[in-house]
């Protein structure tokens, strides 16, 4: 995996931003979305993709569910619960569009709350931004779910640690 600093994204990822929030706008017109990921926080490390946190109310979680699948491709359905799903648009070869991950929550629930709390520590803890860019630079040529399982496993640790 390729890292780079969120500004050589920046141009890209906002482009993507807008049409994803006006297709997520028009798929479910009450639903908040928020900017998450490396590529929300300068001075991070990322490959490049933008991750949205879309958020319904609870009552809403199931419809919006069908509405965004009828746009997006279901991401690691394993992971699915009553109150989360993550859907996911990849990269086409030779296409502007950067890999988009968009992670549906409930309003309330732990999900929107850990989203909201990782990407606060990482804009305002330059030191916890230091050691998740080492991480992620330890881990660039490991493979994907050795990367995955020590991401989450720092996010964990970091967030237990502090009260944001």
């Amino acid at each position: 995996m390729e890292l780079r600093s969120e500004r050589y994204f920046r141009p890209a990822v906002a482009a993507a931003e807008a049409r994803h929030r006006a297709l997520i706008a028009a798929l479910l017109p009450e639903a908040e979305v928020e900017h998450i990921g490396a590529t929300a926080v300068a001075g991070a490390l990322t490959k490049g993709d933008l991750d949205l946190m879309v958020v319904v109310e609870p009552e809403d979680f199931a419809s919006a569910a069908g509405a965004l699948r009828s746009r997006y491709s279901v991401n690691q359905p394993e992971n699915w619960t009553d109150d989360f799903a993550s859907f996911a648009v990849a990269a086409r070869d030779g296409a502007a569009e950067v890999p988009v991950g968009v992670q549906l929550v409930a309003a309330g629930s732990e999900w929107q709350a850990l989203f909201l709390r990782w990407r606060k520590l990482l804009t305002v803890d330059p030191a916890v931004r230091h050691r998740y860019n080492e991480l992620k630079r330890a881990h660039a040529d490991a493979p994907a779910d050795a990367y995955v399982d020590a991401k989450a496993a720092f996010i964990e640790a970091e967030l237990a640690a502090r009260s944001l």
